[in-house]
């Protein structure tokens, strides 16, 4: 039998055992040291390109947040109160102070546990000024801080190395009316851009990591000390030979490049180690040391596989919160164009507003002056848009002003502008204007818009417009005035009935003018007593004698003049005095009328405003208090009011008027024949008499029309018991008609013109000579 196990196979058999083994060794120890390395090499450039994008979404994030600073509405209103030359007692020392707050909001971190992202906030002025400084305690460093050349961009990145130290610092330009006004400079806190870059480090990781630029370099991070060799000493470099994973990642958005070295994977050659020598000696022990070592690889590996799924988790977890961050900014950015939008544009219209329409008159403005051309400016006011709100409701109100800046936009091209200056008021800004004609025709069309009606609901409602107009350069030579002569245009058309356009004419200023010194002088003419009360004779017919007055209220300023009343009154009316005036004149003529009736029994006719009786219950107050306090019987006044009165008010009207018929007031109806005449209020209000207006009187011997009419005025007062009161009664000749025609009483200048207080008591006492003059 052969012996298969012979010392030389035996041999060859541990030979090849051996080699096997050892083979099997190497190969396993070469697989598992390049998987090792593989991995190691993949979690490192995985880790410096986080930090690249992390640092890189911190400038960026740094970068918006202090763009929203140098726009906040604190630093606007601040430069606003400046440019306004507010001193620091009213108004800009509160703007000042709240500045201040906002800069300090920039060293808060969003979340408490964060690092604030600046050290240093500081606003400074282009003069390099310092307006505010959240640490005004250091001197503020203009080295590297060319303001001339900062100015000309939004922001800048600023990077220098002062006394060894790297300075890095973010500069924004801040604009007032879109001109650079200062600078917003924030410095960078070092320690939160070394959080940043440490996140996946610690004592073991055997790394170093440098911040580099092109003005110097910022140390981050050094675990490699315990375990560098004596030579490489250098914090900020290390040897590459020494450390062969040396990495660069270029920060997206900012000049940094991270720089970083990582401690080679600890190896041995096989071959001349120790260990292999020992598996040769023992070959007893090949399949355990193999074992051992694949054991030792494959933990080497769940390590590694370990770590990179952390360094996974906190990616995602840092990618998450950048994401949230990204979501945060859009929504920001979403709301202040939205806010934009609403501080620009008509809530309800959607066209721009006031301020905005402003905006783009001065845009036009500064286009027609390269242009060469013209702007036309339209003022645009909806007549009667009240009436609409008190029948119909608001909401029927709303749908007409939307429709109206439908219909306006629609008729005008793209780059015109259509706008909501407030209420009812609209503006249109026509560009490229060539003149008169054009603007006329444009006019025109604007006009015709309001022809066709409004559909509200079941109802058509018809309106019209009041359009004023002004042309730059010929009319004004910025948007404020020009604002100002379409407005006046406005007015103009509005006092003239509506329902048409007027352009702007320099007399409508001096028209202004007159009515603003007549509003202040008037004021003053009230304070100081300067106004006085005339009297003009009321003449009975039958007897020819003196049986009343009308109070007529006279002005003459030191600076003025002689003032019309029918001009101060009117301007009393709309500026709040009418009230005063109606007051005094009350009071005075009351007053002189009780004294009076110890002369001769008197009636005292005094004009009410119908503004006055807005607070019908205050003035009928106003009336009894005047009669119980001038002790003058109530039949001895006579109220004067007119037919738009009647016509535009009632209920509470009604009730006053009643109440003073009841008290003995007579009440007249003054200028008979100017207004709505109708039959139905000469019924429904107790009036006792009714005065045709002087401008029916002074013709009647050259027209038989004004004849007619006063006849027929006369009849009808006859037919329903009312007395009548000839107005403007100037020749005999008119005087003899109306006493033809059985008219009662009359008043004018034949008999006497209105006189003061003292002329007409000595009128009154000696009527002699009136007689004389009448009978004659």
């Amino acid at each position: 039998m052969p012996r298969w196990f012979t010392q030389k196979k035996t041999l060859v058999i541990a030979s090849v055992t051996l080699a096997g083994y050892l083979l099997l060794i190497l190969t396993v120890t070469n697989l598992g040291q390049n998987k090792l390395e593989e991995s190691r090499d993949n979690e490192l450039h995985l880790r410096i390109s986080h930090y690249g994008e992390l640092l890189s979404n911190y400038f960026k994030l740094a970068k918006h947040n202090l763009l929203i600073a140098s726009e906040d509405k604190v630093v606007i209103t601040f430069f606003a109160n400046k440019s306004a030359g507010m001193s620091m007692t009213y108004g800009l020392g509160a703007s000042l102070f709240n500045l201040r707050e906002m800069i300090e909001r920039q060293l808060i971190s969003p979340q408490d546990k964060l690092t604030p992202v600046f050290s240093r906030v500081t606003l400074v002025e282009l003069n390099k000024n310092i307006i505010a400084d959240s640490n005004s305690t250091l001197p503020f460093n203009y080295q590297d801080l060319n303001i001339s050349e900062l100015q000309k961009s939004k922001q800048t990145l600023l990077v220098n190395e002062i006394n060894d130290t790297l300075i890095i610092r973010l500069s924004t330009t801040v604009y007032f009316h879109n001109h650079p006004i200062a600078l917003l400079v924030a410095e960078f806190n070092k320690a939160q851009m070394t959080s940043l870059l440490t996140t996946l480090e610690y004592e073991g990781s055997g790394s170093h990591i440098t911040l580099r630029s092109t003005k110097g370099d910022l140390f981050i991070w050094d675990s490699l000390a315990a375990t560098s060799h004596a030579e490489d000493t250098d914090l900020h470099h290390h040897n590459d030979l020494i450390h062969s994973f040396h990495l660069k990642e270029q920060i997206i958005g900012a000049p940094f490049i991270i720089e970083a070295w990582f401690e080679d994977i600890s190896h041995n050659d096989l071959f001349t180690s120790k260990w292999f020598v020992v598996v040769i000696s023992l070959l007893g022990f090949p399949v355990f040391l193999t074992l051992y070592y694949l054991f030792y690889i494959e933990h080497k590996n769940a390590q590694l596989h370990h770590q990179i799924s952390d360094s996974k988790k906190r990616r995602q977890q840092l990618s998450k919160h950048n994401s949230e961050l990204e979501n945060e900014i859009k929504k920001r950015e979403l709301s202040e164009k939205k806010l934009a939008y609403q501080a620009t544009h008509d809530s309800l219209t959607g066209i721009p507003n006031r301020s905005y329409s402003l905006e783009k008159l001065n845009y036009a403005i500064a286009r027609s002056q390269r242009n060469h051309k013209k702007v036309l400016l339209m003022y645009i006011d909806l007549d009667n848009f009240k009436q609409v709100n008190d029948t119909l409701g608001h909401a029927a109100g709303d749908k007409i002003l939307i429709e109206t800046s439908l219909r306006l936009r629609g008729a005008l091209r793209k780059t015109d502008t259509v706008a909501r200056l407030s209420g009812d008021e609209f503006m249109v800004v026509i560009n490229d204007l060539e003149g008169l004609e054009e603007a006329t025709q444009i006019a025109v069309k604007m006009h015709h818009l309001f022809e066709q009606p409004f559909q509200i609901e079941k109802h058509l409602f018809h309106t019209s417009s009041s359009i004023g107009l002004a042309i730059y350069p010929d009319d004004a030579d910025d948007a404020e005035t020009l604002l100002k002569c379409a407005d006046m245009a406005l007015y103009k058309v509005k006092g003239n009935g509506r329902n048409n356009f007027n352009f702007f004419e320099p007399k409508m200023n001096d028209e202004v003018n007159r009515k603003v010194a007549i509003n202040l002088r008037l004021h003053a003419a009230l304070k100081e007593n300067n106004l006085e009360m005339y009297y003009q004779p009321l003449i009975d017919l039958t007897t020819n004698k003196i049986i009343g007055a009308e109070a007529l209220m006279r002005w003459t300023d030191s600076e003025l003049g002689f003032v019309p009343p029918d001009e101060f009154i009117a301007v009393a009316e709309k500026n709040n005095l009418i009230d005063q005036l109606g007051n005094f004149a009350l009071q005075t003529a009351v007053n002189q009328a009780a004294q009076w009736q110890s002369i001769t029994p008197l009636q005292i006719a005094v004009n009410f405003s119908s503004v006055q009786f807005r607070n019908c219950k205050q003035l009928l107050s106003d009336i009894k208090n005047v009669l119980k306090t001038a002790d003058l019987p109530p039949e001895r006044l006579d109220v004067e009011v007119t037919e738009s009165l009647i016509i535009n008010q009632e209920g509470e009207l009604f009730e006053m008027l009643q109440t003073l018929r009841n008290m003995g007031v007579e009440l007249s109806i003054d200028d008979f024949g100017t207004g709505y005449s109708a039959l139905s209020y000469l019924q429904k209000y107790a009036f006792s008499k009714l005065k045709i207006d002087r401008g029916f009187i002074m013709n009647l011997a050259e027209n038989e029309s004004d004849k007619s009419l006063v006849m027929a005025i006369v009849a009808m007062a006859k037919a329903l018991n009312l007395k009548v009161v000839g107005e403007g009664v100037e020749d005999k000749e008119q005087m003899q008609f109306l006493k033809s025609i059985d008219c009662e009483f009359a008043q004018g200048y034949l008999f006497s013109k209105p006189l003061p207080a003292a002329q007409f008591e000595a009128l009154l006492k000696n009527q002699t000579a009136l007689q004389a003059l009448i009978n004659d």
